[in-house]
């Protein structure tokens, strides 16, 4: 990969680590029902589940792509198509505090719990795996070392951990908290147009 396709990929994972959704709820939840140090627990769980799984969603789709070479492009576009459609869904996705109405709130969190749900949440939503899909299918190519899907996920932790455990430490106060609740639909929209056009981006190169 070269640096343009690595800023591509780093640019459409932030994305989509800073869209609202159940993953940043839980976050917000175990900071604000137990101490900053669980939701940046929940943090490093969530990077961690989501680089290992992008990590195996990366060398899967190296697999199909080596022996099956037409299926190439058909990731391309199919990872295209998922993209565009995970931008609808951001631009008509409910406000966070649906997702955080939905969550069970205890005041006793352990950071071991904590972590672990950060963790699971990555590996059990459908939504990060047809994102992963998505944002991975139009990069790879037949050749690449293990090291660099190995690279990509950890592109992934660091992005997705960062941002989560940022969002523990600054963004838990009750007024940021409350600002993110009430812009959370602008945000929405603000990131499904990004990746519309970074999946607009992504056909043009197929084509």
């Amino acid at each position: 990969m070269n640096i343009t396709e690595w800023l591509a990929l780093s640019l459409a994972l932030t994305l989509g680590a800073m869209s609202p959704g159940p993953s940043l709820a839980v976050v917000i939840r175990n900071t604000t029902a137990g101490r900053p140090a669980n939701g940046i627990c929940t943090g490093i769980g969530h990077g961690l589940g989501f680089g290992i799984y992008a990590f195996i969603t990366a060398v899967s789709l190296s697999i199909l792509i080596e022996f099956q070479k037409p299926i190439e492009t058909f990731l391309r576009i199919f990872g295209t198509i998922i993209l565009l459609w995970i931008s609808y869904t951001f631009l008509t996705a409910s406000n966070i505090e649906t997702y955080a109405n939905n969550e069970i709130k205890s005041n006793h969190y352990s950071l071991y719990k904590s972590f672990s749900q950060g963790f699971a949440i990555a590996l059990f939503n459908p939504k990060i795996l047809a994102f992963m899909i998505a944002v991975y299918a139009p990069l790879i190519k037949s050749g690449y070392a293990l090291i660099q899907y190995f690279y990509m996920g950890l592109l992934g932790t660091l992005i997705d951990g960062l941002w989560y455990i940022s969002v523990s430490t600054f963004l838990s106060k009750t007024s940021a908290l409350k600002f993110l609740q009430t812009k959370s639909d602008i945000m929405n929209k603000a990131i499904g147009i990004l990746l519309a056009l970074y999946a607009v981006g992504l056909a043009l190169n197929i084509i």
